[in-house]
């Protein structure tokens, strides 16, 4: 009895393939919205840390040029978190996209293999047929042979 093989097996192997290199794609996004998400974070707690430097600085007698430094420096810190979560929810784009593509892959491939599934079931009936019909002509020789 022969092997079975997928007529369309290169087929498969191009959507696994691809569903792999979704994968990779999705895996490197959700990677950078982490990293971006972690920048985020430390600009916040820069933030809040000269927040709080302009704060103490209130109470005490300090100079114009040094208070002005430390809003200046604040005043900095929110331009760059703002530029950082435009940053990340571009990130957060990316990463929906490449989602949406690793779905689309996964479902894909799911298709060519449940057809490589019943490409093989069809396969499998094929040859209990042909091997029940030899059995039924061996049958059919033998009592041919002692009814002579």
């Amino acid at each position: 009895m022969k092997v079975f093989q997928f007529h369309l097996q290169k087929v498969l192997d191009v959507k696994e393939k691809e569903k792999e290199q979704a994968e990779w794609a999705f895996g490197k996004s959700v990677q950078r919205k982490n990293e971006e998400e972690w920048k985020l974070g430390q600009l916040q707690g820069l933030h809040e840390e000269a927040t709080g430097m302009l704060h103490a600085v209130q109470t005490e007698t300090v100079s114009i040029a040094r208070l002005m430094e430390i809003t200046q420096y604040k005043e900095a810190v929110e331009r760059s978190i703002t530029r950082q979560k435009v940053t990340l929810y571009g990130c957060e784009q990316e990463m929906e996209k490449c989602k949406l593509r690793l779905t689309e892959q996964m479902k894909e491939t799911q298709l060519w293999q449940k057809l490589r599934e019943k490409a093989h079931w069809q396969y499998t009936e094929d040859a209990k047929l042909r091997e029940q019909k030899e059995m039924d002509e061996i049958g059919t020789q033998l009592y041919l042979r002692k009814s002579n």
